[in-house]
């Protein structure tokens, strides 16, 4: 297999010399040498390996080839597109870049369609609590956390490639990466996205069928990433700038008779991050990082009597970690965390908030214990939520102060190809500035909402030399409840936030990839995924007590397979899903169609001297078929893509 990228506890390379090259909260290794079922909780992981045969170019659609998440996406070139975890909702699924949290204090939910996979190592989906405690607070504050890393190789690279696609998409990008001095390397990765994003499309409606030509659809969007690692005996810094600007249509969902569309938004991202560690004995090692983040969206809404609204909105976040963490055997670890994070939202639209400014800061405090041998590992952690608003004018909501516990443990039975994992977590999510201080909607009142899942589980692993070269396979039971659920209830005029319901949650996923040998310069890979969820409204006196919550699907899943062989390479991937329902009440006018997405490529690398030339071709949603993800927001239907890369 490829290289990828792997956050490991560091407590595993504690005992080496003081010469080692520390990369912080990761390390680089062959996919090989790992053994892919030492987990307590289920972690699945896409090496670059794995997302240049999918084919993927952005994180929120290799995120459709993992089990046990629900993606949302509104269509389009440029659609928003989020994650959530065993129907628990986007807001409990955390996104770390290099270990540093991606937050959004406005709406709580991070648009993966904005990540690119060009530059990464890897990414990673954990769910509940992991064995790696070494990690900052914030990492153990969220239900289920989404891991990306950035390829940072120790030698020089030239990489530059371009995409066009139907529906008059392009795409380019460049990255370059060398060593600055013997101990520090450095990238920069530049990506230019341009697509009309105008395709014509024909989905069912309830007075029949609807057709047209999506429109105001186009994005054109530029994104640029600086990083820079340095490493000197027991210290190692890294820095990452990150700047993201677009300007996209934003087409709305399809009404009958009225195809006009004409929302745009402006976004503009940028943040600084900077990561310290420090390993001060074999025994005790310390890292802490600071990050600044700014955001800005500016809407511009259709003319009303005669006028365009817009609404301009700025956030500001500021975070501090300090984690330390202390090995006094060989078998037990002790880790002690904290972190102070400030939240700011402001707009220039007073008559859409009730608070003039609100201001959040929160601290949170975390100590894990880990006990680890042979055949067994035992992590428990325990997490102190405090959170503080204020305002310079309006209502606030009150401070808030919270307990929350986690246990996981992972024990070999009959040796190091089966491993039996077992986890429980108890988590909350606080309300978003949008759910507390929206006008007329918002609720300053609201209460956190609270989670708890717990979690059995088994995976087996194989790695040999014969024609199996590779095996793996993993399943995981799952139950949980989550209370003081916050949705829209409507009154007599308006809708109102309020905690009134409480979701039951169950469920199986499993996962299967394999790697067979077929000659001497050709083998077979195949990888698959499938869920089976279970949330239902269980809220005493509902009328919709025991219904599939919305846009959760009972069943679904993916597979991919790559037939790989010296000139040529061709693969094969689908993602499928059953019916959902967009309302709470589980009733026919409210199905949501289930959909099976096929996709075929091939590709084929050329070498010339030094340069490696990299070339694909893919055919997408071969059906040909305008499914939807989110009810009246209908996806392309068949397309091409091109792509050709020169690696130097």
């Amino acid at each position: 297999m490829g290289l990828f990228a792997l956050s490991l506890p560091l407590c595993s390379i504690s005992a080496q010399s003081d010469d080692v090259v520390y990369q912080l909260d990761s390390l680089i290794v062959d996919g090989n040498s790992l053994n892919k079922t030492e987990s307590s909780a289920p972690l699945q992981r896409l090496s670059a390996h794995d997302i240049k045969r999918l084919g993927v170019t952005n994180v929120g659609d290799a995120m459709k080839h993992l089990g046990g998440v629900t993606v949302k996406d509104y269509g389009g070139i440029g659609g928003l597109k989020t994650v959530s975890i065993r129907g628990m909702g986007a807001q409990h699924t955390a996104v770390f870049y290099d270990g540093v949290a991606v937050g959004d204090c406005q709406n709580g939910q991070v648009d993966l369609g904005r990540f690119s996979t060009d530059n990464l190592a890897g990414l990673q989906l954990l769910i509940g609590e992991g064995d790696d405690i070494y990690r900052s607070a914030r990492m153990l504050a969220s239900a289920g956390s989404i891991s990306l890393e950035t390829h940072l190789p120790q030698s020089k690279i030239f990489k530059a490639g371009v995409r066009a696609a139907s529906f008059d998409s392009y795409q380019a990008n460049i990255y370059l990466a060398d060593r600055v001095s013997n101990r520090s390397q450095a990238s920069l990765f530049i990506d230019y996205t341009n697509a009309g994003g105008c395709y014509r499309f024909d989905i069912g409606g309830a007075g029949g069928s609807i057709g047209g030509r999506r429109i105001n659809s186009d994005i054109e969007s530029l994104r640029a990433e600086a990083n820079l690692r340095w490493s000197k005996e027991r210290h190692s810094l890294r820095a990452k700038v990150y700047g993201f600007c677009s300007e996209r249509g934003i087409p709305g969902a399809v009404i009958v008779d009225n195809p006009l569309s004409s929302e745009r938004l402006l976004s503009r991202n940028i943040f600084g991050q900077m990561l310290y560690e420090f390993a001060a004995s074999p025994q005790v090692r310390m890292k802490a990082y600071f990050k600044q983040n700014y955001s800005y969206d500016s809407n511009r809404l259709p003319a009303t009597a005669g006028a365009v609204t817009r609404h301009h909105f700025e956030q500001h976040e500021s975070d501090l970690s300090y984690t330390l963490k202390w090995q006094p055997t060989e078998r037990i670890t002790l880790v002690l965390a904290e972190e102070l994070v400030y939240n700011t939202l402001s707009t220039s639209n007073r008559h859409n908030v009730m608070s003039a400014k609100p201001n959040r800061l929160t601290m949170l405090s975390a100590a894990s214990l880990r006990y680890s041998d042979a055949t067994l590992c035992v992590t428990a952690s325990l997490l102190h939520s405090n959170t503080n608003e204020w305002s310079s004018k309006g209502e606030v909501s009150p401070r808030r102060s919270r307990l929350s516990p986690s246990f996981s443990l992972y024990f070999y039975p009959f040796g190091r190809n089966l491993c039996l994992r077992a986890s429980y977590r108890d988590i909350f999510r606080l309300p978003t500035f949008n759910d507390l201080y929206y006008r007329e909607s918002g609720n300053f009142k609201l209460r956190p909402e609270k989670s708890r899942m717990l979690n059995i589980g088994a995976a087996y692993s194989l790695s040999q030399s014969g024609i199996l070269q590779e095996l793996t396979l993993s399943t995981d039971a799952y139950c949980g409840r989550v209370s003081d659920k916050i949705v829209a209830v409507p009154g007599i005029f308006i809708w109102k936030m309020s905690n009134v319901n409480e979701v039951l949650l169950s469920g199986i996923d499993a996962n299967v990839s394999t790697k067979i040998k077929l000659g001497h310069s050709s083998h077979l890979e195949f990888s698959g995924a499938y869920s089976y969820m279970h949330a239902v409204d269980n809220t005493e006196g509902s009328a919709v007590k025991g219904e599939q919550i919305i846009y959760t699907p009972r069943h679904s899943g993916s597979a991919s397979t790559a037939l790989r062989t010296l000139l040529l390479d061709a693969g094969y991937s689908l993602v499928w899903s059953c019916e959902r329902y967009r309302l709470a009440q589980n009733i026919p006018s409210s199905r949501v169609d289930g959909y099976c997405d096929h996709s075929i490529w091939l590709s084929r690398d050329w070498t010339i001297g030094k340069l490696v030339l990299s070339t694909r071709i893919e055919a997408m949603n071969l059906l040909d078929k305008n499914y939807e993800i989110i009810r009246y927001y209908p996806m392309p239907g068949r397309s091409v893509r091109l792509s050709a890369t020169i690696n130097l």
